[in-house]
């Protein structure tokens, strides 16, 4: 909602421990669309499926579809029997509704992300969900780095960031009901020291949770 010139949630943010865990719920027994579905598969495909999202969602869904438009993704997906269709999200047209849609850390790699998610609504379901994760750009790391002068760190493919007032507006201005906030923490176990620093970063969060990595919006049809 909107007061004066300011964007107000229509939820208050809360801390969720294990994020796969709720979208895992959110998709069982369910039609599900993985949208981005091939992000990182060479790192997952043949030998780490098992924490790979998109294998998860396979486990538990009713039906899953998955798009993607990296079609060196897609075609090592394909390569190891698992099928993810060569979709753009801005304009596909899939002619099917679904219950779940999760756009997993993909928003701030679009061109056009108000395009994108006008366009995933049209194929919710009506009584669906459309789960959208992104990093969070107040999370304690980066403000520790901008606090110091440090460099912050960017991805190259990343060309815009959200908070959840971001997301909030995009409901207001079209008509969807924001229906919560989740935010939450990557534990980087790559080595002990970036394990260490990620492990105190999630105790930070716990005390204010937008100073988590990253947040979830749920986002579904006005009722």
């Amino acid at each position: 909602m909107r007061i004066n010139s300011l964007t107000i949630l229509n939820k208050k943010p809360v801390l969720e421990k294990n994020i796969f865990d709720f979208i895992v719920r959110q998709a069982k027994n369910k039609s599900v669309l993985n949208v981005g579905a091939a992000g990182g598969v060479n790192g997952y495909l043949p030998n780490n499926k098992e924490v790979w999202l998109h294998h998860l969602l396979s486990c538990v869904a009713s039906d899953l579809v998955g798009v993607d438009i990296d079609k060196e993704g897609i075609a090592h997906a394909t390569k190891h029997g698992v099928n993810i269709a060569d979709e753009n999200c801005e304009t596909m047209d899939l002619k099917r509704q679904f219950e779940t849609i999760i756009l997993s850390d993909v928003i701030e790699h679009l061109d056009a992300p108000v395009t994108a998610t006008n366009n995933l609504m049209r194929h919710l379901a009506p009584d669906g969900c459309l789960l959208i994760t992104t990093p969070n750009p107040t999370a304690f790391n980066t403000m520790l780095r901008a606090f110091t002068g440090r460099l912050i760190n960017v991805y190259y493919d990343h060309v815009t960031c959200f908070m959840p007032e971001h997301i909030q507006g995009i409901c207001d201005r079209n008509g969807y009901c924001a229906d919560g906030y989740l935010f939450f923490d990557h534990i980087d176990k790559g080595n002990p020291l970036t394990h260490c620093k990620s492990i105190i970063a999630s105790i930070i969060s716990r005390v204010n949770p937008r100073l988590a990595t990253s947040f979830m919006a749920i986002v579904k049809h006005a009722k």
